[in-house]
């Protein structure tokens, strides 16, 4: 009763309005929204914003100018703050239907699950002017973000949506993506999302929202959708589609789905999509696979062959190591040699120990050998793949005098120690073996270095590992919290304090930074609406237009690094084929930052294809310097990952950049 009453609510009723004393008076009142970031009351809310004080944003709700009330409420898109809610849910009453809509979004933003029958109630059934607004679409994703099962049979199932009703549908596909993300799904939510994959007249804006519930929903029943699956997937032309039903097929573990994939990876000819295919292919059976992931090993497309190679890493076979050896040479690129040599290790019997000990000095010989830091960590990860390793990666950690390669060593004790075999190779020595691995994570711990301390804690926290009846006395864990620096090592103090709380039984809520760093609003004159970044690459060039208007704060800081000539020489650190490559880090293993934080910007704004770019987080408000640029659509990052600018030019640079690789020069062109 309640989930047809909940669909008769987002197909039909119009709702009456509460506390209408809260809305300002519109019978003479500007009702368009127009605004300049140069406005110096837009700065003063954006301002308030950054501070994130609530109460003077507040006072902007009752503003007669829409375009001041809009963004206040927008700002509580970026704050999250629960204790809004009451005020956010007066402005779903708003006149201007832009305001209502932020309202929307903002509820939706702060995840409050007690929220969503207000949401409900607040959707427009009908309409003086039109039902397909962006205000009703708003309300429905709102409540993927906040609802539950019943609520999410109810959206899945409004049968009064047509084709044409474009924000209606982009709404209902989001709400039922974001649900996806927060692991509620249903058969009348997977059923809808074919129907729209399957719609030749629905947009492709919301065909890749479709595509990508497949691609990160967990446990979807899809047996009663292959058919259609299959058929989709082999007639579709869009790249961002096709990638995202790759990997729903591999995730689905079903052989059925395996023909479709096959066929398709011999005419692929983007390589965004084959990378998704070749991971699919890990799923399956090792001998369906084999043969065409080895094809893929030399492939000219290094993220492909890459791929191909941490496929046979992950999911191959003692039979085949000799061919996995024939992959060391000096002209197979580290990307694809060091994974390769991890799959000779991770797949020789335990007990082969001669072989897999003359196999270990050759991918020293690599670490000794190789140009890069990150090819050198990459081989470090190689040894880790055997158990009996472990006194070497500790001994990197100790003489190295590299981050990257201590941080990698620390890393590799953590594989070996959720190694399944790990108890079995050490037999009733693996307590000394596991005295030894904890005193050098000790040593990270007291190192005083942000990245060491970080992955140690990763590990320490590991529940599978069993380390509480190991740690009584966490001192040296305290010790170490109170010598981190804030804001610059925020992910690491929350990382350890995490830790340390996990150790004692207790929950730990992450902090964020305080206010620390104020947008200089002077900046922004010296970047007009038609100003591109030209990024210089070791691999070409990159023009990025800026979203000034959108994500001010951040935009501001970037320029200023920029004028500062901050990223010059930084690396591209952090390279995922199709998904994202990252720079920024002025440490160059991702645990960088600068001496300040700013906060997150996350207007209405979406990761929708590629070549956004974004700033790398560990949890709202604590940007600083990192920043990535996308390979393709990432709608799982929506909302929680600032976006401040676009490629306009150089995607095919973006694709090409390799982890190594830097930035030469980044200049503002007028």
């Amino acid at each position: 009763m309640i989930h047809s009453m909940k669909t008769f609510i987002f197909s039909l009723v119009l709702i009456s309005f509460l506390l209408e004393s809260c809305i300002p008076d519109t019978k003479t009142a500007v009702t368009d929204i127009n605004f300049s970031i140069s406005d110096v009351e837009i700065q003063k809310i954006l301002d308030f914003k950054d501070k994130q004080d609530i109460k003077s944003l507040f006072k902007y709700f009752r503003n007669e100018n829409p375009s001041y009330r809009y963004q206040a409420v927008m700002a509580f898109g970026s704050i999250k703050n629960l204790d809004a809610k009451d005020s956010l849910i007066m402005m779903l009453q708003d006149p201007v239907m832009q305001v209502r809509a932020a309202a929307a979004y903002a509820l939706g933003q702060s995840g409050d699950t007690k929220i969503t029958d207000r949401l409900i109630t607040a959707f427009r059934g009908k309409d003086t002017l039109e039902v397909n607004n962006i205000y009703n679409a708003n309300i429905l994703e709102a409540v993927g973000k906040t609802g539950n099962l019943s609520d999410l049979k109810a959206l899945s199932t409004v049968k009064t949506y047509r084709s044409t009703d474009t924000l209606l549908v982009l709404g209902q596909a989001r709400a039922i993506f974001r649900m996806a993300l927060r692991n509620i799904i249903s058969d009348e939510g997977t059923s809808r999302m074919v129907d729209l994959l399957f719609t030749s007249a629905v947009p492709k804006e919301i065909k890749v929202i479709a595509a990508q519930y497949f691609a990160r929903a967990n446990d979807l029943n899809l047996s009663l959708s292959k058919v259609r699956l299959t058929d989709i997937f082999s007639k579709e032309r869009d790249p961002e589609i096709r990638m995202a039903l790759a990997t729903a097929f591999g995730k689905s573990k079903d052989v059925e789905f395996l023909p479709a994939l096959k066929t398709a990876l011999t005419s692929e000819t983007d390589y965004r999509v084959k990378c998704n295919i070749i991971r699919a292919f890990g799923n399956f059976p090792y001998l369906e696979i084999k043969d065409i992931i080895f094809n893929n090993l030399k492939n000219e497309n290094i993220h492909i062959a890459a791929t191909a190679a941490n496929v046979l890493l992950k999911n191959g076979s003692i039979e085949d190591v000799p061919l996995y050896s024939q992959f060391d040479t000096v002209t197979t690129p580290w990307q694809v040699r060091a994974p390769m040599n991890g799959a000779v290790l991770a797949h020789t019997a335990l007990y082969f120990t001669k072989s897999k000990e003359a196999f270990t000095q050759r991918i020293r010989s690599n670490i000794k050998n190789a140009d890069s830091p990150y090819a050198k960590a990459a081989y470090i990860s190689a040894l880790s793949k055997d158990p009996y390793n472990y006194a070497i990666l500790s001994q990197i950690y100790t003489e190295s005098k590299d981050q990257i390669l201590k941080i990698a060593a620390i890393e590799g004790l953590g594989e070996i120690l959720k190694n399944p075999l790990f108890f079995k190779a050490f037999g009733n020595g693996f307590g000394k073996v596991k005295a030894e691995i904890l005193n050098t994570l000790a040593a990270a711990i007291t190192s005083g270095d942000a990245g060491q301390i970080a992955v140690a804690s990763i590990i320490l926290k590991e529940p599978n590992l069993a380390w509480k009846e190991w740690l009584k006395d966490l001192t040296f864990m305290r010790d170490a919290v109170s010598k981190l620096k804030l804001p610059q090592e925020i992910e690491t103090f929350n990382e350890l304090n995490a830790c340390i709380s996990y150790l004692e039984g207790k929950e730990y809520k992450p902090k964020t930074p305080d206010y620390n760093h104020p947008i200089d609003w002077s900046i922004l004159s010296s970047i007009g609406d038609s100003s591109i970044a030209a990024i210089k690459t070791s691999q070409g060039l990159i023009r990025v237009k800026l979203f000034k208007n959108r994500a001010p704060g951040t935009v501001i800081n970037f320029v200023d690094l920029v004028n500062k000539k901050f990223y010059n020489g930084k690396m591209f650190h952090r390279v995922v084929p199709n998904f994202v490559i990252q720079t920024g880090c002025p440490r160059g293993d991702g645990y960088g930052s600068s001496d300040y934080s700013i906060r997150s910007e996350l207007p209405q704004i979406y990761y929708d294809g590629e070549g956004y770019i974004g700033m790398a987080s560990a949890g709202n408000h604590t940007e600083s310097t990192q920043w990535f640029i996308t390979h393709s659509a990432t709608p799982h990052l929506d909302g929680s990952y600032t976006i401040f600018g676009k490629v306009v030019e150089g995607m095919d640079v973006v694709h090409k950049i390799q982890q190594g690789d830097k930035i030469n020069d980044i200049i503002f062109v007028k």
